[in-house]
C-alpha cells in the first residue's frame, strides 16, 4: 500500500498520543474514575474515525464525475 502522504502516520500516533496525555490530565484534575478514561479515549478514536471515513466517502464521491 502506497502511501500518498508522507509523515501522515507519524502525525496520526501523535494525535493518540495527545489524546491519552490529555485524558489522564483530566482524570487526575477532576478526580474521575480511571476505568473512565478508557471509555472516553475508546469514543473520541471511534467518533475521530467515522468523520475521516465520512470525508474520505465525500471526496471519493467528488473525483467519480
Amino acid at each position: 500500500m502506497a502511501c500518498r502522504r508522507p509523515g501522515f502516520g507519524l502525525m496520526l500516533a501523535g494525535l493518540i498520543v495527545t489524546l491519552v496525555g490529555f485524558a489522564v490530565a483530566l482524570t487526575a484534575a477532576f478526580g474521575i474514575p480511571r476505568h473512565w478514561t478508557t471509555v472516553g479515549v475508546g469514543v473520541a478514536l471511534l467518533v475521530t474515525g467515522a468523520v475521516r471515513a465520512a470525508f474520505r466517502d465525500r471526496r471519493s464521491d467528488a473525483g467519480a464525475s
